[in-house]
């Protein structure tokens, strides 16, 4: 049913993205949510071409927002000098927002978007809100955190970790909300029925998502006598050197590579495999993932998975009820319980109705997008 809240007597919500990310579907996702309820939504992309002329009179009012900003401490001279960078982005955005009238601006990570974001709503008066995900929180210095949103009216993090980290960076508790990434269930109907032997990993192609240690399990996997066949779904700046190691371990006949895959085409790879591995693992600058949206996307489809817990998946699943959780950049821990999982259908049938139960109380898009709505209203 439509939303009830008074947001939809006062003013549209505009979307500041830095730039549409192929990759980034739970922000798609997120959009067509709130429209289906009603909700006027608009989207700017900053790294875009603009739309129109800006006019003098929102370049002058974003200089004079950078300047206000610049003159309260504590600031850091890197944040400095990103806010003045992106000065450029905040008048265009601002000319964006004075068009439609008087939107809530509602930043997506806590980088570019968000400095533009702030800008733009000092110079026009409006407020702003901010989705923090993992690395825009998880690397960056506390300090340069809290300034960068100092001015939200409210932050949303999509994983327990990821407001942990708002709050240890000073940011009042009750501007930060836990609001996680859903599905719709009808759309992703559960059958854990499976085809033997296929492993399916899903995800940009990247250190933090540690396929050079599924490899390497999957390595293990042929040595001990399991044959098994391996669909990497993805592309990224990895992608040679895992491929030269996929070669190196002798399991390259063993590997496809589909490249990155449109949404729905990853969906089918993930329902069509017996388990699927996700063996991330936090990195020296304190990346790592939230709970990735594919672990979602396998706990709806009924597909059994491996991860780990460097990133937020331990906080819905639980290892040998929901997952097995193994430890981060262990090959043989993976090998392991990759060989038990495809051996055992009766535990993989376990594991995948106790995720799809998890699922379904936590993950569920309908109603995870009322609480967001909720708070997009509560921020105007």
């Amino acid at each position: 049913p439509p939303y009830v809240g008074s947001v939809m007597n006062v003013r549209e919500t505009l979307y500041v993205l830095h730039r549409d990310e192929p990759s980034e579907t739970f922000i798609r996702r997120e959009i067509e949510s709130l429209r289906g309820l009603g909700l006027p939504v608009a989207v700017h992309t900053l790294a875009a071409p603009p739309a129109a002329d800006v006019p003098p009179s929102a370049r002058r009012a974003v200089l004079r927002a950078l300047a206000a900003r610049l003159l309260v401490p504590p600031r850091s001279a890197a944040h400095a000098l990103r806010l003045i960078r992106n000065a450029p982005h905040a008048w265009r955005l601002a000319a964006a927002a004075a068009r439609l009238g008087r939107p809530l601006l509602h930043a997506q990570f806590a980088w570019t978007a968000a400095d533009a974001a702030s800008l733009a709503a000092a110079a026009l008066g409006l407020p702003w809100t901010c989705a923090v995900h993992a690395w825009d929180v998880f690397t960056r210095p506390p300090r340069e955190t809290r300034a960068r949103l100092a001015t939200a009216a409210g932050v949303a993090a999509c994983s327990g970790r990821a407001a942990a980290a708002l709050l240890a960076a000073g940011l009042p508790a009750e501007r930060v909300r836990l609001i996680r990434h859903g599905l719709d269930p009808a759309a992703f109907p559960f059958n854990p029925q499976r085809p033997a032997g296929h492993i399916a990993a899903v995800g940009r192609l990247v250190p933090k998502k540690g396929f050079d240690t599924l490899l390497a399990a999957c390595a293990g996997l042929r040595r001990g006598g399991v044959e098994v066949h391996c669909t990497l779904a993805g592309d990224g700046p990895e992608g040679a050197r895992l491929r030269r190691l996929a070669e190196t371990l002798g399991i390259a006949d063993a590997v496809t590579w589909t490249g990155w895959l449109p949404a729905a085409d990853a969906q089918r790879v993930i329902a069509g495999a017996t388990v699927l591995a996700h063996p991330s693992r936090r990195l020296a600058d304190a990346d790592a993932d939230g709970f990735a949206n594919v672990l979602t996307e396998a706990m709806f489809l009924g597909t059994p998975v491996v991860t780990t817990a460097a990133g937020a998946a331990a906080e819905l699943l639980r290892d040998g009820v929901s997952a097995c959780i193994v430890p981060p950049e262990d090959p043989a821990a993976l090998t392991a319980a990759l060989a038990e999982l495809l051996a055992d259908p009766g535990l993989r049938h376990r594991l995948a109705a106790a995720a799809r139960t998890t699922a379904e109380a936590d993950l569920d898009q309908n109603r995870l997008v009322r609480k967001l709505a909720d708070f997009l209203d509560a921020a105007r």
